[in-house]
C-alpha cells in the first residue's frame, strides 16, 4: 500500500512539477496548416521538449489554411506562422515589420498527367491546371511568373481549377487535370504511385534568377514580439535549429512521428524524410539575400499592377533593434 502511494505521489509531483515549470515560461504561439510538413517538427520539438530546455513554452494551433494562419499573424492571435519572404516583404513595404527564421527549401512540386508530353510553358495553353491551396501557392506564383517571361499568361490561357491538396491528387488520377501544381509532401505521394514531376520549382526558381537556393518558406513574427519576448523567440529558433540537426540525423526520431505523418507504406515513409532532409536550409547568406530582392523586384514586374516596392533584406539577418 504505501508502495503504491509513494509510486502516485510521484507520478502527482513530476506531473505538477513540469505544469508549473511550463507555466512559468512565456508562451510562444505557432499557427500551424492542420496537413502542413511543419507539424512534424514542432511536434518533435514538443516531444523533446526543447522548447522547455530553451526558455518558452511552444502553444501550436492548428489552422484550416494559409489565410487563417496569416489573419492570426496580423490580428495578434498568433506569435508565428509559417509563410514565403514574397508575402513578408510586401507588409514590411506597407509598414509592418517582420523577421524570418528559415524554415524549409523545399517549395512544392509539379506534376503532369499521365501519357501527357509537356516540352515548355507554350505546351500550357488550354490545358487544365489544379493548384493547391488557392491561388497564393507559391508554386503557382513561380509558375504563372516563368510562363510570363516566355510571353504565356496562365490566368488567360489555361483553365485554373483550386482545390484541397488530396482532392486534387484524386483529379489528377482520373484525368480531371493535365498539371498540379501542389505542396512537395503531396507531389512525393504522387512520384511513390509512379506519376511523373513536370519541372522542378527549384529549376524554375533558378531560371528566374535565383541562383543561391534561398529558402522561400520561413517562420514569420512581428518586431512588436521580438519587443516583448526576446529571449523566447531566441530560445525557439535555438530550439528550431536543434529539432532539425535532430531530424536530419536520427532515424529513430522519425518512427515516433510516423502515426502524424499518415503514410501507408514503408516507401512513402522514407521518401517524405529524404524530402524533409533535403530541405532543411542553413542562415541565409548575404548572396541569398540579394537574390531575393532582385527575386521580389522581377515578380513585382510581372504583376498586372507592378507596387515597385523593394524588398527590405533585414528581414533575413533580424529586426532593427
Amino acid at each position: 500500500m504505501r508502495l503504491k502511494f509513494q509510486r502516485y505521489l510521484t507520478i502527482f509531483t513530476v506531473f505538477f512539477s513540469c505544469f508549473s515549470v511550463a507555466g512559468e515560461l512565456p508562451d510562444l504561439r505557432v499557427a500551424a496548416l492542420q496537413s502542413g510538413t511543419v507539424n512534424w517538427e514542432l511536434a518533435h520539438l514538443k516531444q523533446q521538449k526543447l522548447d522547455h530546455k530553451n526558455g518558452f513554452n511552444l502553444i501550436i494551433d492548428k489552422v484550416a489554411s494559409l489565410s487563417a494562419a496569416r489573419l492570426g499573424l496580423t490580428s495578434d492571435s498568433t506569435d508565428l506562422i509559417v509563410s514565403d519572404w514574397l508575402w513578408a516583404g510586401k507588409r514590411n513595404a506597407d509598414g509592418e515589420k517582420l523577421g524570418f527564421i528559415p524554415f524549409s527549401s523545399q517549395i512544392g512540386m509539379v506534376m503532369k498527367k499521365r501519357g501527357i508530353e509537356i516540352s515548355g510553358y507554350e505546351d500550357l495553353k488550354g490545358k487544365n491546371i489544379g493548384v493547391a491551396g488557392g491561388p497564393m501557392n507559391k508554386g503557382w506564383v513561380l509558375l504563372q511568373a516563368a510562363a510570363k517571361e516566355s510571353g504565356i499568361d496562365l490566368q488567360q490561357q489555361s483553365k485554373v481549377q483550386f482545390g484541397a491538396p488530396p482532392l486534387l491528387n484524386q483529379a489528377l488520377k482520373r484525368g480531371q487535370i493535365d498539371i498540379l501544381v501542389t505542396f512537395w509532401h503531396y507531389g512525393a505521394r504522387l512520384e511513390v504511385e509512379a506519376y511523373e514531376s513536370w519541372v522542378s520549382l527549384k529549376q524554375i526558381m533558378y531560371d528566374l534568377g535565383i541562383k543561391s537556393r534561398v529558402p522561400m518558406l520561413g517562420y514569420l513574427f512581428k518586431q512588436s514580439l521580438y519587443l516583448e519576448k526576446e529571449k523566447a523567440l531566441e530560445g525557439f529558433a535555438r530550439a528550431i535549429s536543434q529539432t532539425k540537426e535532430q531530424l536530419n540525423t536520427n532515424d529513430e526520431a522519425w518512427e515516433t512521428l510516423r502515426p502524424i505523418m499518415k503514410v501507408d507504406s514503408d516507401e512513402l515513409f522514407k521518401a517524405y524524410v529524404s524530402g524533409y532532409r533535403n530541405g532543411i536550409p542553413g542562415p541565409i547568406t548575404p548572396a541569398q539575400a540579394e537574390d531575393a530582392a532582385r527575386f521580389y523586384i522581377l515578380i513585382d514586374s510581372l504583376n498586372s499592377h507592378p507596387t515597385g516596392q523593394t524588398l527590405d533584406k533585414a528581414i533575413f539577418v533580424g529586426l532593427d533593434r
